[in-house]
């Protein structure tokens, strides 16, 4: 017994010392994140670069937790605009250590489109551009991002206004009209920011310069006063532009007609009328509510689109009247699975071209992993369009989209999502033969 017992407190001994190794500051940093203890976190860290001031990567969590502390958390003391230095420093050290630390300059970028938004909220031009073409310099809008921004903003037809999903699209949106005027007939909206009073009254206002305005008939009152508003399923009936009532031979009266659903609820019951059975209260959010009135006001004014980098819950059940053009969807009137039209592949021709594709390989050299997902879109997109040459017996336009795929998109990037279409492109093809 006694051999017994020394035998297992042995092999606990060196499992302990082998499997249970005391985890690093950085390592319980990171845990603490997990957790959702982040001042603890940046308190582990901030001991963790007394002992290592060579470490980038603790510079780059410091910089990334204290960001979110001042955008992503609630309003907290002290994390206002004031702590950005306080941020950029930490970055700025984490690329002077490693110059190629491509997280850094994603978070780089986003501190920056932070302090953007506060320019937009002062109507300050000069420093709106100062901090995009700070994001620029330090590496945020490589070659690649840029050109998906071109081809971004070239979807869509003059004086659109485009919903875009954040930072990945409206940042380089922003960049481009501002620094290299690119399409600055079009309005890019963040569809996500428009639940902010001040930024809807900047989307009324616009800025002389940089961006152009929208039409809102909302009264300042009305706007500062944005909450959550009560609300059941309402379908709203939106007036619709000669154009498009030509365009998909509709009648002369018809209307968009929108099943607004609400987005929020709480446990609160109620019942509109006496009698009838308590249920819980359902409220329309501030986002919801401006997308409605945005749309509302300028469908009949302005071509709108979304970007499909968008979270679909953003589109409020607008999707069912999209037409995909590749990067982004075409708002219609009508429902586009009824009419058959959920895809426009004459835009999906005019996008995949290689003068289109030429910054792609970029990435392979200039990868920001948070965002440079988005550019599978266009592997996507490639596929769709070959499945269609594939099914009208399109052989020599098939051909000639494999042969683009293998030039501009399979550049060995991520090998398993670039093998997995080159297989399914080829079974097209040999299915045509």
């Amino acid at each position: 017994m006694r051999k017994l017992t020394l035998i297992l407190s042995t092999i606990f001994a060196l499992s302990s010392s082998l499997f249970g190794q005391e985890l690093t500051l950085k390592e319980k940093a990171i845990e603490e994140f997990k957790n959702e203890h982040y001042n603890e976190a940046i308190e582990i860290l901030e001991k963790a670069v007394e002992e290592n001031p060579e470490d980038a990567e603790i510079y780059y969590y410091l910089g990334w937790y204290n960001h979110y502390l001042a955008y992503d958390s609630r309003p907290l003391k002290g994390y206002d605009l004031s702590h950005s230095e306080k941020i950029f420093s930490y970055l700025d050290k984490a690329l002077e250590l490693n110059p190629n630390y491509d997280d850094a300059k994603y978070f780089y970028g986003a501190e920056c489109s932070g302090n953007a938004f506060n320019s937009m909220q002062n109507y300050d031009l000069e420093k709106l551009k100062h901090f995009y073409k700070l994001a620029f310099d330090k590496g945020a809008y490589p070659d690649w991002l840029i050109e998906l921004g071109k081809n971004l903003l070239n979807s869509c037809p003059e004086n659109s206004i485009i919903f875009v999903g954040g930072n990945a699209d409206f940042d380089i949106c922003s960049y481009l009209q501002l620094h290299k005027n690119f399409r600055k007939d079009i309005t890019v909206i963040p569809i996500g920011n428009i639940d902010r009073p001040w930024y809807v009254e900047f989307l009324k206002n616009g800025l002389q310069g940089g961006v152009k305005p929208v039409t809102l008939s909302l009264t300042k009152s009305q706007i500062y006063d944005i909450h959550p508003f009560k609300w059941d399923t309402t379908t709203i009936s939106i007036t619709v532009p000669k154009t498009d009532i030509e365009k998909y031979d509709l009648p002369n009266d018809f209307t968009l007609d929108w099943q607004v659903n609400p987005d929020l609820t709480s446990q609160r019951q109620h019942s509109k009328m006496r009698g009838e059975k308590l249920k819980n209260r359902t409220y329309l959010s501030p986002q919801r509510a401006i997308l409605l009135q945005v749309v509302e006001e300028n469908y009949g004014l302005r071509p709108i689109y979304f970007s499909n980098f968008c979270n679909p819950f953003f589109y409020g059940g607008l999707d069912k009247f999209f037409t995909n053009c590749g990067l982004v969807s075409k708002l219609t009137p009508v429902d586009t699975k009824t009419k058959n039209i959920q895809i426009n592949y004459t835009e999906f021709e005019k996008l995949l071209k290689k003068e289109n594709l030429e910054d792609y390989s970029d990435i392979t050299e200039n990868n920001l992993p948070r965002i440079s997902g988005i550019t599978f879109m266009y592997h996507r997109i490639l596929y769709l369009l070959a499945k269609e040459y594939s099914e009208k017996n399109k052989t020599n336009k098939l051909n000639s989209i494999i042969d683009l795929y293998g030039k501009c998109l399979q550049i060995g990037f991520n090998e398993e999502i670039e093998d997995y279409y080159k297989d399914e492109l080829e079974k097209l093809r040999n299915n045509s033969r």
